[in-house]
């Protein structure tokens, strides 16, 4: 999507959500961000536009004090990580974006009933109230590359195919749907 609905959605739908929860009279705000948010945090180069729209909506959740918040910022799920095996067992490389100088993003992988009973914690567990909450797997992160190298193995492959994408073709694409949205007004 372009910009503006990186806007749209991960800031204003979720803040509509924060408003019809408080409306409804709702006492506590369950928010399922993404640990990538830190990209925007730390203000690096590579940091996407969601990743601000959803940093700048998490500012404003733990700006207002009426309805207090968990926010869980998760890793990969297993599933979208997973998604590239049938990919690289096609014969296909295991395709990761390089961030630049050789290196690729880390992740540890949380499967989705791990994050579900997470997301039920941060109600159960008064510690939990008014922070924020970085979740992943098990073990220290894995690289793209180790990941990728990891799924060859699985699959009994000789070597890892592995096609690295600059970070910064995000830029372009976005610029380009956003130059396409502008001039057809949508």
């Amino acid at each position: 999507g372009t910009k503006k609905d990186s806007w749209d959605i991960d800031y204003q739908a979720t803040l509509n959500c924060l408003e019809a929860a408080r409306e409804a009279g709702a006492r506590h705000f369950v928010l399922l961000s993404a640990y990538c948010v830190r990209s925007a945090e730390l203000k690096h180069p590579y940091a996407l536009q969601f990743q601000y729209a959803k940093k700048a909506f998490e500012d404003k959740l733990t700006a207002q004090e009426d309805v207090s918040y968990s926010i869980i910022r998760p890793t990969a799920f297993f599933k979208s990580v997973s998604g590239q095996l049938e990919v690289v067992n096609s014969g296909a490389p295991f395709v990761y974006f390089d961030l630049g100088g050789g290196t690729s993003a880390t992740c540890n992988p949380i499967s989705e009933p791990d994050l579900a009973a997470a997301i039920i914690d941060t109600i159960a567990d008064p510690a939990r109230k008014n922070s924020v909450w970085n979740l992943g797997g098990p073990d220290e992160g894995m690289s793209m590359v180790q990941q990728g190298e990891m799924i060859a193995d699985i699959l009994g492959k000789e070597k890892a195919s592995l096609l690295g994408v600059p970070i910064g073709i995000f830029d372009v694409i976005v610029d380009g749907l956003q130059f396409f949205a502008d001039l057809f007004k949508n």
